[in-house]
């Protein structure tokens, strides 16, 4: 890039990289979330009666 005349604008670099991570990080937040919601239990749920035969 040293020799192409081109001036380097560093308000474009690296907005690729951001963007991947920002849809990691979202991704990574829907997948928590939805494993929280399929999973959790309330602590003043009685349990169920498989669970109360242990």
């Amino acid at each position: 890039m040293a020799g192409s005349g081109e001036q380097q604008d560093p308000n474009k670099l690296g907005w690729g990289f951001a963007a991947v991570i920002i849809v990691l990080a979202i991704a990574a937040n829907v997948t928590a979330y939805s494993i929280h919601k399929a999973t959790y239990l309330k602590p003043d749920k009685a349990p169920t009666s498989a669970q109360a035969a242990h």
